[in-house]
């Protein structure tokens, strides 16, 4: 697919199967966040965030989060569509982000995501279907906080 990213410009990417975590799981529930080991997420030091140049009439445009060095997108956001809408109308008051008590959290059918900030890091989980009680966590990293905003902020300067 044709994305356009916001340190690499306008570029070809091809979704490839997850190897971040080494298909490792990390089991999650919403009560849990606190016991998690933070310091076992890998860091991405070259965190960026890309968009389909194209927008199909169906879903519109989508957004991921991505990483030159290990040359995969490492978070994808398959239900938010129509992404060069709600980003036009999108502030820096609207970056998803929250704390370890309160995370920045969304899901849709066999996907959620789990966003927080703690100290200097931004801290991501992507799992398949949400359960209350228990998660498979199949994505998790973190991303100096400074650059999570400021590629977040370049996006929105985009649309």
């Amino acid at each position: 697919m044709l994305v356009e990213g916001t340190k690499s410009g306008t570029f070809h990417c091809r979704r490839k199967s997850r190897t971040l975590n080494n298909k490792k799981v990390l089991n999650v529930c919403e009560n849990s966040l606190k016991t998690l080991d933070l310091k076992s997420f890998p860091i991405i030091d070259d965190f960026e965030i890309i968009v389909t140049v194209k927008s199909n009439k169906t879903w519109g445009k989508h957004l991921f989060f991505y990483s030159a060095k290990q040359n995969e997108i490492l978070t994808s956001f398959p239900w938010w569509d129509f992404a060069e809408k709600f980003l036009g109308m999108w502030d820096e008051h609207d970056i998803p982000i929250g704390t370890i008590a309160r995370p920045f959290f969304d899901l849709e059918q066999g996907w959620h995501i789990i966003i927080f900030e703690k100290r200097d890091y931004v801290y991501i989980l992507e799992g398949n279907e949400y359960n209350s009680e228990y998660n498979k966590i199949h994505t998790w990293y973190k991303v100096q906080k400074e650059v999570y905003y400021e590629e977040w902020k370049k996006l929105l300067n985009m649309f």
